[in-house]
């Protein structure tokens, strides 16, 4: 008798919990993927620097960006690629010539995407690498 009283009860909870999974289900997430150069890699040829960023998103893409700069100093910016396309998968690729830093030199890349036509909400995701 008490299992039927609360039934309804457990119904309402299992109502609830699917509701709030489907909202988040609503929410667009974008993974960022540096396929080239790796995460703390040495290139081995600092005239052809190939950069490939992959921006993989649940829903569509908006808004994607990439920027390279020389560690320490984001005013010298070597590359800016920004992309408007709402394709689920957009792959941004460019060959960099790096020949002119000395040896050594250490580069920050840093990748920003929206996951909102609005922009109100950004993903971002960076890493480093160097030239022989």
């Amino acid at each position: 008798m008490h299992l039927r009283k609360l039934l309804p009860l457990f119904a309402a909870g299992a109502l609830f919990l699917t509701a709030c999974e489907d909202g988040e289900d609503d929410h667009n997430h974008i993974d960022i993927s540096f396929l080239e150069p790796g995460d703390e890699e040495v290139v081995t040829d600092a005239s052809d620097v190939h950069i490939h960023v992959r921006f993989s998103a649940d829903e569509e893409n908006h808004n994607v960006a990439i920027l390279v700069h020389p560690e320490g100093d984001p005013t010298d910016i070597i590359l800016s690629l920004d992309e408007h396309d709402h394709d689920q998968v957009i792959d941004l690729e460019v060959d960099v010539d790096l020949s002119s830093y000395p040896s050594g030199t250490e580069f920050h890349v840093e990748a920003e995407a929206c996951e909102d036509h609005d922009c109100a909400e950004v993903v971002t995701n960076d890493i480093h690498f160097s030239i022989p």
